[in-house]
């Protein structure tokens, strides 16, 4: 009887330390983490409405399986600095609050600029003039996953995956 016990106490002392695996199920042998820059220019933007434009830059990188399982992040430089910002993120900018964010599909990375003041489009898109754009796109077969690693930190993302700026 008291060996059952003992063994009944080691599997709950595992169950309670045991790991977390991730099986992304995904086939395939997509692992190569792509990256590209990309120097916006405020005549890349299409104005939507009076609140929105849009951006589209086709890029080939993304694939379904990249779209549906894998990661695409955007990150923005402005001009003039070393620092990168990742988007989505809003900034206050000729009494309106700017958003830029991103979508992307097969073949296609957006990015978007969103006012709040209607009309403001032109002297939004003259904010990312001359800007940097860098996609990073990663295939589900190695994301890493764990605590501590933060996607909106460039400088963390960029020495993870090995992407030289």
């Amino acid at each position: 009887m008291r060996p059952f016990k003992l063994l009944l106490v080691l599997l709950s002392l595992l169950s309670l330390f045991s790991c977390t695996i991730y099986d992304n199920d995904v086939e395939g042998e997509a692992d190569t983490v792509y990256s590209s820059t990309i120097n916006v220019r405020s005549n890349d933007f299409i104005a939507e409405d009076d609140f929105i434009s849009v951006a589209d830059y086709g890029w080939d990188n993304l694939d379904e399986e990249m779209v549906d399982y894998g990661m695409v992040l955007g990150y923005l430089r402005f001009e003039g600095t070393t620092a990168w910002q990742a988007l989505p993120f809003s900034v206050p900018f000729e009494h309106d609050l700017v958003n830029l964010r991103y979508s992307f599909d097969i073949n296609n990375f957006s990015l978007i600029i969103e006012g709040e003041v209607g009309g403001n489009n032109q002297a939004n898109e003259e904010l990312f003039d001359r800007d940097v754009l860098r996609v990073i796109a990663i295939p589900s077969s190695v994301i890493v996953k764990g605590k501590g690693i933060d996607y909106r930190n460039y400088n963390q993302i960029s020495e993870l995956y090995g992407i030289d700026d």
